[in-house]
C-alpha cells in the first residue's frame, strides 16, 4: 500500500501506536507468514495488547484471491483476501496454521540459523579454496570434512589454529614446503588466512547448533512417536527438523492432499481452455530438504525397513521405466529425468508417511 494510506502500518515507534490504537477491541489479526521474523514481531504487538492472532497459509490466500477475482501482486487484495478467509472459516481451528510456542518455534529458528550459516560459509570456502589455487595448488580443491573438534584439518591449518590433535598438520606443512606456489612466490596472505578462521569459526558455530537442535528433535518426549515414524524412512537431523516444524502438531492436517502441500508437493490446477494441467505448490525448503534425503537415503541405498524397501523399490522402479522411455534423449537431459525420479519418489513417500504418522502420532 501507498505510504499515505492511513491503513499502512510501519515497524517504528509512532506507526506502532497508531497500529496498536487501529486493533484496539479486534476479535484478532489474521496474518500470512510473509517474513517470519517480520510478520512476528506484528504478531507480538497484537498479543501484547490483547489481540489474538490467526496464521493463514499462502495458498490459502492464493487460492482464495483468485476465486473471488480479486487482483495478484496488490496489498490490499492480499489483506481483503486474509480477513475474508478468517471470517470464513472462524470456526474451523484446523484452517489456519499454528506456530508453537517453544520447542518447535525454537527448532525452526536453529534450522534456518543453520541453513543460513551453511549458505554463507559455502561462499567463504569457494574464496578461500580460489586464493590457495595459486599459493597452495595441490590441496586447493580437496576435501577436509571437520573433525570431532568441529574444524577441518586444512582450514585450521591454513588459518594458523591450534586442535586438540596434530592429524593432519604435519602433511599440510610437508605438502607446503614442497607446493609449487611459494616455489613461484606465491604464499599464503593474511586474507586467506582471515577467510580460514572465518571457515572454522562457523564450521563451530554450526556443530554447535545442530547438538542444540539434536536434542531439541531427538530428547523430547512429545516427539518420540514422531522419531520412530521417521526412523522407518531414514530421515536426518535436518529433515526431521523441517517435518516437525510444518507438521506438528499433526491433528491439524484432515487430508493426505494438505499435508503434501505443506511439505512442497501439492498439486495447484492450471486450466485455460480445454487445457488442464498441474504444478507443485507449497513450501520450497520443504521439497529442497526433501529431495536432499532423496538423493542421499535412497539414491544410495541406505533405507533397511520395510516401507524403506518399499520407497526404495518404487525409486528403482521410477528409474528403469524413465530410463527406458528416455533412450535417444540428449546428454543434458540427464539431470531433468533424475530430478523426476526423486520428485515421484518423495510424492510416494508421503503417500506412505502421512498414515504413518496420522495412525501412530495423533493422540
Amino acid at each position: 500500500m501507498k505510504r499515505s494510506n492511513s491503513s499502512t502500518f510501519h515497524l517504528n515507534a509512532a506507526s506502532v501506536e497508531d497500529f496498536v490504537e487501529f486493533i484496539e477491541g479486534a476479535n484478532c489479526l489474521a496474518l500470512e507468514p510473509t517474513g517470519k521474523n517480520y510478520s512476528e514481531l506484528w504478531a507480538t504487538i497484537a498479543e501484547t495488547h490483547n489481540v489474538s492472532v490467526r496464521w493463514v497459509g499462502h495458498p490459502e490466500v492464493k487460492y482464495l484471491r483468485k476465486s473471488e477475482r480479486l487482483p495478484d501482486k496488490n496489498d490490499q487484495a492480499d489483506a481483503l483476501a486474509l480477513a475474508t478467509y478468517a471470517l470464513k472459516n472462524w470456526e474451523k481451528e484446523t484452517a489456519f496454521l499454528r506456530f508453537e510456542p517453544g520447542a518447535i518455534a525454537e527448532i525452526n529458528e536453529t534450522y534456518l540459523d543453520i541453513k543460513g550459516l551453511k549458505a554463507n560459509n559455502t561462499a567463504t570456502i569457494n574464496r578461500c579454496r580460489a586464493k590457495l589455487a595459486s599459493s597452495f595448488p595441490e590441496v586447493a580443491f580437496s576435501g577436509s570434512a571437520p573433525g570431532i573438534d568441529g574444524l577441518s584439518p586444512l582450514f585450521s591449518w591454513v588459518a594458523e589454529r591450534a586442535r586438540y590433535t596434530d592429524r593432519g598438520k604435519n602433511r599440510y606443512d610437508r605438502l607446503y614446503n614442497s607446493s609449487v606456489g611459494p616455489r613461484y612466490g606465491k604464499t599464503i596472505t593474511s586474507h586467506t588466512r582471515y577467510l580460514a578462521n572465518q571457515i572454522c569459526d562457523n564450521h563451530i558455530q554450526e556443530a554447535l547448533l545442530r547438538n542444540r537442535l539434536s536434542s531439541l528433535v531427538y530428547d523430547r518426549l512429545e516427539f518420540a512417536k514422531f522419531n520412530q515414524v521417521f526412523d522407518l524412512f531414514g530421515f536426518g537431523l535436518m529433515a526431521r527438523a523441517m517435518l516437525l516444524v510444518r507438521t506438528y502438531p499433526l491433528s491439524r492436517f484432515e487430508s493426505e492432499g494438505a499435508f503434501k502441500r505443506r511439505l512442497g508437493f501439492g498439486q495447484e490446477e492450471r486450466s485455460s481452455g480445454q487445457i488442464e494441467s498441474f504444478s507443485s505448490s507449497g513450501s520450497a525448503i520443504a521439497k529442497s530438504e526433501l529431495y536432499n534425503w532423496s538423493r542421499t537415503s535412497v539414491g544410495k541405498k541406505r533405507l533397511i525397513s520395510t516401507v524403506g524397501l518399499e520407497v526404495q523399490a518404487k525409486f528403482d522402479e521410477y528409474k528403469a521405466k524413465l530410463n527406458s522411455n528416455s533412450d535417444g534423449q540428449e546428454k543434458g537431459q540427464t539431470g531433468k529425468f533424475t530430478n523426476l525420479v526423486h520428485s515421484r519418489t518423495i510424492a510416494f513417500t508421503l503417500r506412505r508417511l502421512f498414515p504413518l504418522l496420522k495412525k501412530n502420532c495423533v493422540d
